[in-house]
């Protein structure tokens, strides 16, 4: 027994030391979101499997998300942005020529320091848009 205590004491150790770090998934993405001050530029944009070629405006598309969880993006947008889920972001905003409030429903396919994909869908066709970190 005395030549085990000490292999006990260890594992004792190591587990009471051990910590969890693991972040909610929520928190870790919204995170991502809104680093790199925010601002995404849209680099590529699909119609289900098709690449589609960006049109001048397209290409200089930014979109930028706040910690307060706010958006704007380069239409003149303004609205706010919530991350219900880890592969949802919702974006809520008011049309201009209406005025009526509009709710935008992404699913996240993934998201990294340097890329957002988000696709929704539009009259049953899939859009994938992919935005590059911009500065």
């Amino acid at each position: 027994m005395k030549q085990s205590l000490p292999f006990l004491l260890m594992v004792f150790l190591l587990m009471g030391c051990s910590k969890n770090d693991s972040v909610d998934p929520i928190t870790e993405r919204s995170s991502i979101l809104v680093s790199n001050f925010g601002k995404w530029r849209l680099t590529v944009l699909k119609s289900g499997t098709t690449n589609l070629v960006l049109t001048a405006t397209q290409y200089l598309y930014t979109k930028r998300y706040t910690p307060d969880h706010k958006f704007s993006d380069t239409d003149g947008l303004v609205g706010t942005w919530s991350m219900p889920t880890a592969n949802q972001l919702i974006e809520v905003f008011t049309n201009f020529s209406s005025g009526i409030s509009v709710t935008q429903e992404y699913t996240i396919l993934g998201i990294t320091p340097t890329q957002l994909n988000l696709s929704y869908t539009v009259n049953g066709t899939e859009i994938t848009a992919i935005y590059t970190a911009s500065m």
